[in-house]
């Protein structure tokens, strides 16, 4: 995508403007209405006779809706470079301190890759802003990795956390990771061995602290020996997740690719004569 040369130039203006932009009347049920009327009118254009009342009212109403349909996707666009500039921005200057650490800019960076607005970026043992002041430089350079390669994944989807996926869905680890994907909170490790099964793994925390100690990202967050997926892990898992979740994504996406080139050719073409 071709950047504007209007971004804002500041990580929390940005991170501001990106916020607004998902502010807007247009929902998502208001955009799949305006794409079906105006599919609808295109085809009463084509049906009716040029010239006669209705054809002139069903050109009226198809104009009416390409205009809303072409400022929705305008909408969408602005969303869309906001979000990528920001991940970009983020894959190589985010740093655990200054601006990064603004309430606005972790809201933003959070929806950005996983989709929901949070007040902490959850790392390792590292819960942010709030431990920021405490951390050595040793673990700023930790927690500045794991924020760079989760951005990056998502806006280029390259595929760097493989590996971290791979330690989460291990024979042992994957019935530990979907319990604290859908508890969505702090899990102690008792509460995870009372939910498996008895031929699945006896030591859940075993388990999830040989990966914060051997893996250069963190897939997992620690408070007072409690758990649950970090930022990065919330990702991988939604991304990399159960099958029926990726068959559902892929079968939701293929839908609005073709609804979207159907759409993109009504307002291309569709009545020559006019």
């Amino acid at each position: 995508m071709q950047m504007t040369d209007d971004l804002p130039e500041g990580i929390v203006e940005l991170a501001k403007a990106y916020i607004e932009s998902h502010d807007g009347d247009d929902t998502t049920d208001d955009e799949i209405e305006v794409e079906e009327n105006l599919e609808y009118w295109q085809e009463q254009v084509e049906e009716f006779e040029e010239g006669t009342p209705m054809y002139e009212m069903a050109v009226e109403e198809r104009d009416n809706y390409r205009e809303r349909y072409n400022k929705i996707s305008e909408q969408d666009e602005r969303r869309s470079e906001l979000r990528e500039e920001l991940l970009t921005r983020a894959s190589s200057e985010f740093a655990p301190q200054g601006d990064w650490m603004n309430e606005t800019v972790i809201s933003a960076l959070t929806h950005a890759i996983i989709g929901q607005q949070r007040d902490r970026f959850l790392i390792g043992d590292y819960s942010l802003p709030g431990d920021a002041d405490e951390l050595s430089k040793r673990e700023m350079v930790t927690v500045a990795k794991n924020i760079h390669a989760v951005a990056e994944d998502t806006v280029a989807s390259n595929g760097s956390l493989d590996e971290v996926w791979e330690m989460m869905s291990t024979d042992k680890r994957y019935p530990i990771t979907k319990i604290l994907a859908e508890e969505k909170e702090l899990v102690s490790s008792g509460d995870i061995s009372a939910q498996l099964d008895d031929d699945e793994t006896d030591n859940p925390g075993a388990n999830l602290r040989y990966v914060l100690n051997s893996a250069e990202y963190y897939p997992y967050y620690r408070e007072d020996g409690d758990w649950r997926l970090s930022l990065l892990g919330e990702f991988a898992w939604r991304t990399r997740g159960p099958d029926n979740v990726e068959n559902d994504e892929s079968s939701h996406d293929n839908e609005e690719t073709d609804q979207q080139s159907s759409l993109d050719e009504l307002d291309n073409g569709g009545d020559s004569d006019e």
